[in-house]
């Protein structure tokens, strides 16, 4: 980020920054979310692939890393937009998929008391889903607040 701000007339507001991502990318999003919420205060995942457990540990044994992630730490300062298909549910008794692995988190992030849009949609793991969704996260997220003066790019 000190990269993009001293080139780019971006925010120093993490309230008005957003890291999203779709499938891999929305996991990684949330990641970053939690380590640091003093850059990014807001989240947008599509289908993130929160069924996915770092170090080559069998997903089908550590269920949902990224919520236990969230349920052992303090809140913070973040908001989430999160979204996933009808049809990204499992397709077999051990396997997790997106659908249940998100609303797993959904519900980890409502217990901690974040400020969470979850939202599913008529579809599968899908780019053409995510478009359709994407105007959604970003006016969840940013829609209701009013535009700041940014500070000039610093050299």
């Amino acid at each position: 980020m000190p990269w993009v701000r001293a080139r780019y007339n971006v925010t120093v507001n993490p309230d008005r920054a957003i890291i999203g991502g779709y499938s891999l990318g929305g996991l990684t999003a949330a990641y970053a979310g939690l380590r640091y919420s003093e850059v990014f205060g807001n989240v947008l995942s599509q289908s993130g692939s929160f069924w996915w457990a770092p170090d080559g540990t069998d997903a089908t044994v550590e269920h949902n890393w990224m919520a236990k992630e969230f349920a052992t730490r303090p809140r913070l300062p973040l908001r989430f937009y999160m979204d996933a298909g009808t049809f990204e549910a499992p397709r077999g008794p051990t396997v997790v998929r997106v659908l249940v692995s998100s609303r797993h988190l959904r519900d980890v992030l409502f217990a901690k008391g974040y400020d969470v849009r979850c939202q599913q949609f008529a579809g599968g793991h899908d780019l053409l889903n995510w478009r359709g969704t994407l105007a959604d996260g970003l006016l969840f997220l940013l829609g209701n607040s009013s535009p700041e003066k940014t500070e000039p790019a610093r050299e």
